[in-house]
């Protein structure tokens, strides 16, 4: 059943032993809740430890990360990193792993001693929000051997402080301006591989790729969102396929 209009990422529930979740213009799914096919045929993908990503899903949710074809996993929230929850997550899911580490509230010592444990527990990455200061990604870069990823939403940034500092990957979370952002960071540090969030439609996907995105960040629909999906049509006692 398609619950919004074609142009948005329409999600699918059939029912029976294959059940699917899916986005309407996907391929045939391999996981219930699978990757934009724009994503996969246009973006280039970002190489980490030798395995290219293209798709990142942006989620710490067990069940949705168990149901999702996504090449990666970003754990990022809006909460002092958590080594219980890094591990848990790194365990579990089965595919590369950026942990968020730092950012307005978590800095300095406290993000240092975080990311070397991500790193240790397998972690492909560390990520640090837009206010986490330069001399705290020295540090973690002269610590740690995986990359460096650091939030970006505004276009009026020092991308160049940034990388100076050992950023290896921008991640833009501009919203509606994260296509016009990702121009000027190519035009300031040309080169750097870029993640960024795909929006709530396909349009801004291929926006976003246009623009020189080499990964697109994925935010699913809550378990809370499929079940209201399901549970209407129950109510109405429709079959739901």
């Amino acid at each position: 059943m398609e619950t919004k209009a074609s142009n948005q990422l329409s999600w699918h529930i059939t029912n029976g032993d294959s059940r699917r979740i899916r986005l309407s213009f996907f391929k045939k799914p391999i996981k219930p809740l699978t990757v934009p096919y724009p994503i996969i045929q246009l973006c280039n993908g970002i190489s980490i430890n030798g395995q290219t990503i293209k798709s990142i899903l942006f989620s710490t949710d067990m069940a949705i990360i168990e149901n999702s074809d996504a090449d990666a996993v970003l754990a990022v929230y809006p909460f002092t990193p958590s080594l219980r929850i890094i591990k848990s997550l790194i365990d579990f899911s089965g595919k590369p792993v950026i942990c968020g580490v730092g950012g307005g509230r978590t800095q300095g010592k406290t993000s240092l001693k975080i990311a070397i444990a991500a790193e240790q527990a397998g972690a492909c990455g560390l990520i640090v929000n837009q206010p986490f200061k330069n001399r705290h990604i020295e540090q973690i870069k002269k610590t740690t051997q995986i990359p460096v990823i650091s939030s970006v939403s505004i276009i009026d940034f020092s991308f160049s402080a940034r990388i100076n500092a050992g950023t290896d990957i921008f991640n833009v979370t501009g919203g509606y301006k994260t296509p016009e952002i990702i121009k000027r960071i190519n035009y300031a540090v040309p080169g750097i591989p870029i993640m960024a969030t795909g929006g709530k439609n396909r349009e801004s996907i291929v926006a976003a790729i246009g623009a020189g995105a080499d990964a697109i960040v994925l935010t699913p629909p809550t378990p809370g969102d499929l079940f209201k999906n399901i549970m209407g049509r129950y109510r109405k006692g429709l079959k739901y396929d």
